[in-house]
């Protein structure tokens, strides 16, 4: 989770290689369909069935266009070592500027990734001045706003994963926590706590999320993808996926 933690919000960066992975020996006409391996977008249980709230939209959206191959999630530690080949292939990401530049953004799947602060039930953050005097847990290697990223004057004191965070939060050791706001709700649920537990998170990044793929796709396939995403975003299919995986639960 440190290596997640310091790439949760470079995924649009690190997907620009992750989906021309190595899976050469798909024929031509095949579009690849991947995902980012971290919790709770694709990962694993301890039972070994694979799940995750992006890994089920991406399949979702295989299902109702019938373009793409089986979704795969492929792990962090392979990013960097993944080189651009000229293959098919789609991912969901954020509209950053390197995104925008390298892929094609086929259509927005109707849901925006937040980054933030999360704070304990009563402790308000109306904005940004008044994170002035809490003490804000801040997991190993997130950055998601340079204002708060280099921002000495706040209390912060770091944490070795989200979950040690969420874990200092539960026992009333810091007033609130940063990070992507999915990310930290999902743990919550996980830790047993519930939406009173918290109060309203201070959201410092909003990103729009999009289908993206690479420019070689058809026209065909392009339409296909395009209406099966509009189609589930349309109907509320899509948010309720998202609200499934990152709702906290009420008492």
């Amino acid at each position: 989770m440190k290596l997640a933690t310091l790439l949760i919000f470079q995924v649009p960066i690190i997907c620009f290689f992750l989906i021309q992975s190595a899976y050469a020996n798909s024929s031509e006409d095949e579009v690849g369909m991947f995902v980012m391996e971290l919790v709770p977008y694709g990962f694993t249980k301890e039972n070994g069935e694979q799940t995750g709230v992006l890994l089920d939209v991406l399949n979702e959206i295989r299902d109702v266009s019938g373009v793409g191959l089986p979704v795969k999630t492929l792990p962090l530690k392979r990013l960097l070592l993944t080189v651009l080949k000229d293959m098919k292939s789609c991912t969901l990401v954020i509209d950053s500027p390197i995104v925008i530049d390298n892929l094609d953004l086929i259509e927005p799947i109707g849901y925006e990734l937040t980054a933030g602060i999360l704070p304990l039930f009563g402790v308000k953050l109306t904005d940004y001045s008044s994170l002035k005097g809490k003490l804000i847990a801040v997991p190993l290697g997130v950055q998601f706003d340079e204002e708060f990223n280099t921002d000495t004057s706040l209390n912060k004191v770091s944490t070795p994963e989200y979950i040690n965070a969420i874990k200092m939060m539960k026992v009333g050791h810091v007033d609130a926590v940063a990070g992507a706001i999915p990310v930290l709700k999902y743990l919550a649920t996980k830790e047993g706590l519930h939406a009173q537990f918290f109060d309203q998170p201070l959201i410092l990044v909003e990103k729009d999320m999009y289908l993206a793929c690479s420019f070689n796709l058809t026209k065909n396939e392009r339409r296909k993808l395009q209406q099966a995403v509009m189609g589930l975003r349309l109907s509320g299919k899509t948010q309720k996926f998202f609200d499934r995986y990152l709702s906290l639960p009420n008492q």
